[in-house]
């Protein structure tokens, strides 16, 4: 049902609900690009949205960027279509919510796939964002395997990849966080979705408990943002 690809830094979830589904993955020492040319290079954000979504969608992700812009130092700014600005362009998909992760010079603009189920919530667009500005997913840590377990034999081979941990990124010393909004539910891509796929490690030991959720960044994904851009 989920699909997830990984190429040039491209995260994509192809659903047509992402908003009950969950996402992917990379890393180095954390989740969080550390490469300064990946970064955006100015705190003020450019970005357009596509003619294609409703009043309500639009002012959906106008909300969603408006708390970057009250929790950072962040400003989103939106332009025209026709702006020379290198700028986030957010379009509807039809089946996926998928961007490619940091800054991309060659990517003019910068586009953010949006499903009409993510772009119902303001939490989706944010993990989107999210990505934009540089974070890949929690789970993919490489010191994830001293807080969780990934329970194999209840992932079907070829969703294997979806687990892997990424190098090339930093934590800049935020404690693993399962509140993230960047993290994988505990069933996410569950032969049997009664049965975690992650469970968090206490005392060397599985424990079930919840974890990943798709309502609002987490202070410790806002301290990422404002340490990566010296906030």
């Amino acid at each position: 049902m989920w699909s997830i690809i990984v190429s040039l830094g491209l995260v994509s979830i192809v659903s047509a609900e992402y908003f009950q589904c969950d996402s992917n993955e990379i890393d180095k020492t954390r989740n969080a690009l550390k490469n300064p040319s990946r970064l955006w290079p100015n705190t003020q954000i450019y970005y357009h949205l596509s003619s294609e979504l409703s009043d309500e969608e639009k002012s959906n992700v106008r909300r969603a960027l408006t708390l970057f812009s009250e929790q950072t130092c962040l400003k989103f700014l939106e332009v025209e279509e026709s702006s020379p600005l290198h700028y986030v362009y957010y379009k509807k998909s039809p089946k996926r919510c998928a961007t490619y992760v940091g800054y991309i010079p060659m990517f003019r603009p910068h586009v953010v796939h949006l499903t009409e189920g993510c772009l119902n919530h303001t939490g989706p667009i944010q993990h989107e964002t999210l990505h934009v500005l540089g974070l890949y997913h929690e789970q993919s840590r490489q010191d994830r395997d001293q807080h969780v377990f990934i329970d194999w034999a209840n992932i079907e081979r070829k969703k294997w990849n979806n687990f892997a941990i990424v190098k090339g990124t930093t934590s800049y010393g935020v404690p693993y966080d399962f509140d993230s909004i960047m993290h994988y539910r505990k069933n996410a891509f569950a032969k049997n979705d009664s049965i975690p796929t992650i469970y968090a490690k206490v005392n060397g030991k599985p424990v079930e408990r919840e974890m990943g959720q798709r309502l609002a960044p987490s202070e410790g994904d806002l301290i990422k943002i404002r340490k990566m851009y010296n906030c």
